[in-house]
């Protein structure tokens, strides 16, 4: 079973450590500083009081976009990330929350196949909106779910 927990900000570099392991494309400690300054929520997500990984949710009046999650690297696969996606939802409609939005890199197949199968439909393109170390550019496939 998931938990949340409000992520802390003592917390920031040890789960970057670990997110670094986990994505080839990682966020950095700044940004996830900057999510504690702006008025996003992130959250610690648990499995069994272990860490397993985070999320980041930026609300305005009854919409949300999932900013970043990340289920970290020895608990990938086995279903976690479903079940996180499945929590967040229930808790942000829960909260008045009406629709859910995210970006997903359109080379990033597992994450586009977890996202499709916890309700997203694509709604749109950013064409050239990702950079790539090769400095080329990745379109963002723009998501939504209505919850």
């Amino acid at each position: 079973m998931i938990d949340f927990s409000s992520l802390r900000r003592d917390a920031i570099e040890g789960l970057i450590r670990l997110e670094n392991a986990a994505t080839p494309f990682p966020w950095t400690a700044r940004n996830l500083l900057d999510s504690f300054e702006s008025s996003a929520n992130a959250y610690l997500i648990e499995h069994q009081g272990e860490s397993i990984g985070y999320c980041v949710v930026q609300r305005v009046l009854d919409e949300a976009e999932l900013l970043n999650i990340i289920i970290f690297k020895p608990f990938q696969s086995q279903g976690f990330g479903a079940e996180a996606m499945q929590k967040l939802k229930q808790e942000l409609a829960g909260s008045g929350i009406k629709s859910l939005f995210l970006e997903v890199r359109a080379s990033n197949l597992v994450a586009k196949t977890l996202y499709e199968k916890t309700g997203f439909t694509m709604i749109n393109t950013r064409r050239s909106y990702y950079r790539v170390a090769n400095q080329k550019a990745e379109d963002a496939i723009m998501m939504r779910c209505i919850l």
